[in-house]
């Protein structure tokens, strides 16, 4: 179906007069215009332009259609106006949760952009972990954050996954290319930082990586048990050996150590939800702070 952009391409086309100038004009690729004017061709079933060495010459057809095109984007661009008009007057406050380790590559982006696009909306902020902020949620302490799972919410809770996160093993100079007897012994004799005592994610990983067995809890030093998760990669880099499991986005950043580094820990992924009290999405100034935070994750993590 042809869509805005495609009929913005081929505008920029008839006015520039070549695929190159529409590119520059929209900042897209030259196989990117291409593409968006050979589905209009499709779409409309007739040819549009006389292609040439150095130009785009606009046929009969595409002639004829000029005017109602410019219309059409004249019409939504003024619809666009619109829009942002009344976003930009929206009041009202949005208390938000947030995992610590989102804070920083996520709400504070979040909260720059919102701001830009609806200055009279007052932001709140409480980082805490899943369980207390889905309490808050719950309660109408907080109106939406943003948890991970495992979690179990009642019916009053709206719960929209935004992302899959890799689970890493996270240490210095992890052991590898050994048999499975032997790395089992090599991870076993070092010190371990955890976000519980037992950690769902490293009995996971444990049980992946050796036919099903249990992690020993018990046969294990766990140097260190932390609130945050983002302080259990900072810790792993003080004590000398030890190892965590951690989504991926919090330790990439430690690549910059000498020594330290990450390798995929469990098939299994970490799942990060936008979560809600049910009903608050269909107001306009919540749901505009959910769309953004639901398009600064995708970018993030592309």
């Amino acid at each position: 179906m042809i869509d805005v952009k495609d009929l913005e391409a081929f505008l920029a086309i008839v006015d520039g007069g070549s695929i190159s100038h529409a590119a520059n004009e929209l900042g897209l690729t030259q196989p990117a215009i291409s593409l968006k004017l050979k589905k209009m061709e499709t779409e409309l079933g007739v040819k549009l332009f006389q292609r040439t060495p150095r130009s785009m010459v606009p046929l009969p057809t595409a002639l004829g259609i000029v005017p109602k095109v410019r219309e059409i984007l004249n019409r939504f661009d003024g619809i666009k106006e619109t829009l942002s008009d009344e976003i930009h007057s929206l009041t009202g406050t949005v208390r938000i949760g947030c995992l610590m380790g989102w804070f920083d590559s996520l709400v504070l982006p979040a909260f720059a952009s919102i701001h830009r696009q609806s200055p009279k909306i007052q932001l709140k902020l409480h980082v805490d972990q899943t369980d207390n902020l889905l309490h808050m949620v719950t309660h109408g302490q907080v109106d939406l954050a943003i948890v991970a799972q495992p979690f179990d919410h009642s019916e009053g809770i709206h719960a929209e996954k935004l992302i899959d996160e890799e689970l890493v093993l996270f240490g210095k100079k992890l052991p590898k290319n050994l048999e499975k007897s032997e790395r089992k012994k090599a991870l076993l004799s070092r010190p371990w930082v955890t976000m519980s005592i037992p950690d769902s994610i490293v009995t996971t990983f444990w049980k992946e990586s050796f036919d099903g067995e249990p992690f020993p809890w018990n046969d294990v030093q766990v140097v260190a048990c932390l609130d945050h998760i983002l302080a259990i990669p900072k810790v792993v880099t003080t004590i000398e050996n030890s190892l965590c499991i951690v989504p991926q986005q919090i330790v990439a950043q430690h690549e910059m150590y000498a020594g330290y580094e990450f390798e995929r820990a469990s098939r299994q992924k970490n799942g990060l939800h936008l979560i809600a009290r049910s009903g608050c999405l269909e107001l306009k100034r919540f749901a505009i702070v959910a769309e953004e935070i639901k398009r600064l994750t995708a970018t993030r993590v592309r």
